[in-house]
């Protein structure tokens, strides 16, 4: 009984040994040699795919545009004779805020310092940082040197932003001298016939003075005569560069003579920049 059980414990070490791999030979006086042979499972192993990259997500945040930088070109005009054809182009760069969600900027652009404006837009895809728009002026350069103007946007959305405005530098230059051409006289009331004298009236002389087109600016320098030319009284008037008419008004009051002395007749005669004569002029009619 005893070997009964030793042999049984026997058995199930070398049981226990097989599943490790290991196979014993085991001798057994009371019988055979039992032979155990482990068989170790083979086991292959399945390849697994990386691992996904996982981008961290940048948030976006609200369209808004921050500035706009204004440029035009040419830079300057000075130099160029007026009446030269030329175009002036503005550029505007808008800035958007980094990393957002994109959208359209709505705005109206002037190349006349603001005093008139034309609508247009311009699209920021997301994350678009800046983006430009050209517009233009073109014609012929002005003696008065009124164009091209400044020029600038004013964006109303998403949000509301005013430019600053720029211009050409400069200004054209004439090449025609600065003379007056002819005077024009004319009064009122152009008559007194009908009145009594001793009567008060004032008298207005009005000179009309022409430049030649397309001129510099100048000063005119000159004197009226309201009696007939017997005494003068020297003044001046100014012209803008292209301005080719200006006028001048100079009076007489008092009361109608009896002798019919007054009022006279008025004029001017201009000395600078050249020598012009106007025609004498008085109301018609004498007084009674």
């Amino acid at each position: 009984m005893k070997k009964m059980l030793m042999s049984v414990v026997v058995l199930v070490c070398l049981c226990m040994l097989a599943s490790c791999g290991y196979s014993p030979s085991l001798s057994n006086a009371g019988g055979p040699t039992p032979q155990l042979t482990a068989t170790t499972a083979s086991r292959t192993a399945t390849p697994q795919p990386p691992s996904p990259i996982v981008q961290p997500t940048v948030p976006l945040v609200p369209f808004h545009v921050t500035s706009v930088d204004m440029a035009v070109n040419p830079a300057s005009i000075a130099g160029l004779s007026c009446d030269t054809h030329v175009t002036v182009t503005y550029t505007a760069t808008f800035h958007a805020t980094p990393s957002s969600s994109g959208g359209t900027v709505l705005f109206g652009s002037t190349s006349t310092n603001g005093r008139g404006q034309r609508n247009a837009s311009i699209h920021f895809a997301a994350g678009q940082t800046t983006g430009t728009f050209q517009f233009t002026w073109s014609g012929m350069l002005p003696i008065d040197h009124t164009s091209p103007g400044p020029g600038g946007v004013q964006v109303t959305s998403p949000n509301q932003l005013t430019s600053s405005l720029v211009g050409p530098t400069g200004q054209c230059t004439s090449s025609a001298a600065f003379q007056v051409t002819k005077v024009a006289i004319s009064v009122s009331p152009t008559s007194i016939q009908g009145l009594s004298c001793g009567t008060a009236v004032v008298v207005t002389y009005t000179a009309t003075i022409h430049a030649a087109a397309n001129g510099p600016g100048g000063t005119v320098q000159f004197s009226y005569t309201v009696n007939n030319g017997r005494g003068q009284i020297p003044v001046s008037i100014t012209f803008s560069p292209g301005q080719t008419v200006r006028i001048s008004t100079f009076t007489w009051s008092g009361a109608l003579p009896a002798d019919h002395t007054y009022p006279g007749r008025g004029g001017i005669q201009v000395t600078s920049p050249n020598q012009v004569t106007s025609p004498l002029v008085a109301p018609r009619g004498l007084c009674s």
